[in-house]
């Protein structure tokens, strides 16, 4: 754990003092675990320490033994408390529309007495989450990158994003449109942390188009979709997300001319860790929650 303090404060000193142990006495101990491993997991300057890559790989492990040990705590506590247990799961916006809501309802019709905790984040802090032990799954769409051997992926759904624009919007009659036709638009993008934004970037290379210069981005859903209503702004995103302002007219989606792309939403799980017999039914109630929806 004396690594984890130094990385988080990045500093011998600042690590000691959180650890109430001498400078001295951490620096020993870090050297015997470098000997011990037979490798550098610090590199020491006089701006502090930083993990080498070695370091980061160690970290990862301890951070996920100490979210282990805080849910064996957990567990007993509820299990004190009447409860089954706790059910944590990370997902992106598109996943908390109806799939992990819907999934989580199944569970509880048959399990009532459990928490569940659901965190929305960007698809980077999913993946740590997931790593760290601080998730039991996530559900997010995958990415541009293969996973870490750690980790298990199962596609769920795949989901066709579409430019949306508002009612009324210059473009809202067009049946196809393509991404030469938008090189005046006002782009709003969601993060540059989430697979949606990388997904975008790789379509405007496939097109061979530069990036717009000026733009919006933005992490909040409701960011985005309120800009492209009450703007000429457009976006690029689900059908799926924002399928209440397409029912209802608010929004229009307009497919993209080929090469468009398709985006798989996935759960993913850690390969080493079992699932506990509750994250075992959310995971069976999200399989036949994806099947209905692959039906409709």
């Amino acid at each position: 754990m004396e690594l984890l303090s130094i990385a988080e404060t990045g500093s011998f000193t600042k690590a000691a003092a959180a650890r109430r142990v001498s400078q001295p006495a951490l620096s020993n101990s870090m050297a015997l675990l470098e000997k011990a491993l037979g490798v550098r997991v610090l590199e020491r300057g006089r701006g502090g320490a930083a993990l080498t890559e070695y370091g980061r790989l160690l970290t990862t492990h301890a951070q996920a033994l100490a979210a282990l040990l805080a849910r064996a705590n957990d567990d007993v506590r509820l299990r004190r408390q009447g409860l089954e247990g706790q059910l944590t799961i990370g997902a992106s916006p598109l996943a908390c529309v109806d799939l992990v809501p819907n999934a989580i309802a199944t569970v509880e019709r048959k399990s009532p007495n459990v928490r569940v905790q659901v965190e929305e984040r960007p698809d980077d802090q999913l993946m740590h989450g997931l790593r760290t032990g601080a998730f039991d799954v996530i559900v997010s769409p995958a990415g541009a990158e293969t996973d870490a051997p750690d980790v298990v992926c199962e596609t769920l759904l795949s989901d066709v994003p579409v430019v949306m624009v508002r009612r009324g919007h210059p473009l809202a009659r067009r049946r196809r449109v393509t991404l030469k036709e938008l090189s005046d638009v006002r782009w709003v993008f969601p993060s540059a942390h989430t697979a949606m934004w990388r997904h975008i970037e790789a379509l405007f290379t496939a097109w061979d188009i530069a990036w717009p210069a000026s733009y919006v981005t933005t992490n909040s859903v409701l960011a985005l979709r309120s800009l492209v209503l009450r703007t000429d702004s457009v976006t690029i995103s689900s059908p799926h997300l924002m399928k209440l302002e397409l029912a209802s007219g608010r929004l229009i989606g307009i497919p993209l001319a080929k090469p468009h792309f398709v985006r798989e939403i996935v759960l993913r799980t850690r390969r080493a860790q079992p699932l506990s017999p509750l994250a075992a039914r959310f995971v069976a109630a999200l399989r036949t929650e994806a099947a209905a929806l692959r039906r409709a």
